[in-house]
């Protein structure tokens, strides 16, 4: 075998491997990383051992990058996944568990689902070990903590009991997470390699569908692309909340649906359980993003397909991903609750609220406008990620905003050969407004006080979703401004975005 043949093959076995190569590299710089900061930070030690490793990972992962565009330029999900792999990852690196919103009690759950407990009691009880109640914050906000915890042995029978909010969560949202601690107790691995281990699965799936989400919509493939690479989205996607997997759902669920609408062959079976699955997934996921399913609508009544199958896809999409829904939510409301105590103080009363709504729709209305016009702006940065962490790691304004630019820019400089037609974008438009107002009226019903003037408990992160349907209306049709090899310079601009707000966060726990 000559030379050239060898060659050859190495570069087809290249190929294939990239993207894993990619993955592993990144993993191996971040754990350099980590141990250069801990040794120089609080050891005051500058390792040599480490800085040659950082410097031989970051050189071959930037070279795989710069050798992907150049063989891959024209494969826009190709190009942005190697981007996204090393971005992702390190926010997965740099966050320290149970620091993204809620995680500590979807880290429990996801615990609970590790030992098989797909359906527990209906308390708010759990039972984990208790070192995943003493190894998270706030015993555990800095780098040097989350070191020392490292290096500790955990006993996963010596169980303790928690107060867990996330009980009423579906099991499927947890399932991918599980598998890590599932692998930490076999190993007998430090509680917090569990976490660790459950959050890099949880990245591994974010990656895949967010690749494939990108791959198969056939206009606004930038569009999508700066909602996944938006700071508060990447934050959520690399963490053990549910939130990780409801988003990578949506995003799947929207891209998919918007391919069978615009795909010229006919549905095949395959893709109609597809949807099918996706629909149902996704309003029993939150069932404040039901609207969305209403998409399939457009899908139903724009292609060219029998009566038959209409009415099949209706209602086996729409009608029983609607019914599951409701059936699960109300299923869900026989739980316990783990906030009776605080809301008894903060005088929150869903039937209350009701009814001072129907003697008082005018000040609802008042209600919902003073929410808007004091923190409709707060509400957009915050889902860019203005505010990570426990809405403490204050990212400055300034990378937010140029973030927002051009996230408004990916939509206009992209040439699509199909779009949403007038029609379309205003049922779209109608779908986005219906998730927003039903966010905004569960909370005022489920977490505001009784007649307050304002809706408290709104976060920015909970209209992701809404995002990518908004972004996705502004494409036009063969109308866009031409930048050349726009496919991989926006994907930069949005990298170093994240490198400076991953650099922030670094600052918060150093």
């Amino acid at each position: 075998m000559n030379i050239k043949n060898i060659t050859d093959k190495s570069i087809i076995i290249l190929k294939k491997i990239i993207f894993p190569l990619e993955f592993l590299l990144t993993v191996l710089l971040i754990y350099s990383l980590f141990r250069f900061i801990v040794l120089i930070n609080y050891a005051h030690t500058v390792s040599i051992k480490y800085i040659v490793y950082i410097l031989i990972f970051g050189i071959s992962i930037l070279s795989l990058i710069i050798y992907n565009l150049k063989i891959n330029r024209e494969k826009w999900e190709k190009v942005i996944i190697s981007f996204l792999i090393p971005i992702s990852l390190l926010y997965w690196g740099c966050m320290i568990p149970s620091h993204v919103p809620d995680e500590l009690s979807h880290l429990w759950k996801t615990y609970e689902i590790s030992e098989g407990k797909l359906i527990g009691d209906k308390t708010i009880i759990s039972k984990v070990p208790r070192d995943l109640v003493v190894m998270f914050k706030p015993n555990i906000n800095k780098y040097n903590e989350l070191n020392e915890a490292l290096g500790k042995t955990t006993d996963y029978n010596d169980i303790v009991e928690v107060s867990d909010s996330a009980k009423t969560y579906p099991f499927f949202l947890y399932m991918f997470g599980a598998i890590g601690f599932v692998i930490a107790r076999i190993l007998n691995l430090n509680a917090l390699l569990g976490c660790y281990l459950a959050q890099l699965i949880n990245t591994i799936i974010f990656l895949i569908t967010a690749y494939y989400s990108i791959k198969i919509i056939p206009f606004g493939k930038l569009a999508i692309t700066s909602v996944i690479f938006m700071p508060m989205f990447l934050h959520q996607a690399t963490s053990m909340s549910a939130d990780s997997i409801i988003n990578c759902i949506t995003m799947i669920f929207i891209s998919f649906t918007i391919y069978l609408i615009f795909k010229e062959n006919t549905i095949s079976k395959k893709e109609e359980i597809i949807f099918f699955i996706l629909s149902v997934l996704l309003a029993i996921s939150k069932y404040v993003y039901l609207p969305i399913i209403g998409l399939g609508l457009i899908l139903i009544f724009s292609k060219n397909i029998s009566k038959k199958q209409k009415i099949v896809m209706l209602t086996a999409s729409i009608v029983i991903a609607t019914a599951s829904a409701i059936a699960y939510f109300v299923y869900s409301g026989s739980y316990d609750s783990a906030f009776n105590d605080y809301f008894a103080e903060q005088n929150i009363n869903t039937t209350e609220q009701i009814k001072y709504i129907i003697s008082n729709p005018i000040e609802l209305l008042k209600t919902l406008k003073t929410t808007f016009t004091q923190k409709g702006n707060e509400y957009l940065y915050m889902a860019i990620g203005s505010n990570l962490g426990w809405l403490c790691i204050v990212v400055p304004n300034i990378i937010i905003t140029i973030y927002l630019i051009f996230m408004i820019m990916s939509c206009f400089v992209e040439k699509n050969t199909v779009s949403f037609s007038s029609k379309q974008k205003i049922f779209v438009s109608l779908i986005s407004i219906s998730v927003i107002l039903l966010i905004v009226l569960g909370l005022y019903l489920t977490w505001t006080t009784v007649g307050a003037n304002i809706v408290e408990g709104v976060q920015g992160r909970y209209f992701i979703p809404v995002l990518f349907l908004i972004l996705l209306c502004l494409c036009k049709k063969d109308n866009y401004i031409k930048i050349k090899n726009v496919q991989y310079k926006l994907p930069i601009v949005f990298s170093i975005l994240n490198l400076l707000t991953i650099h922030t966060i670094y600052q918060f726990f150093i």
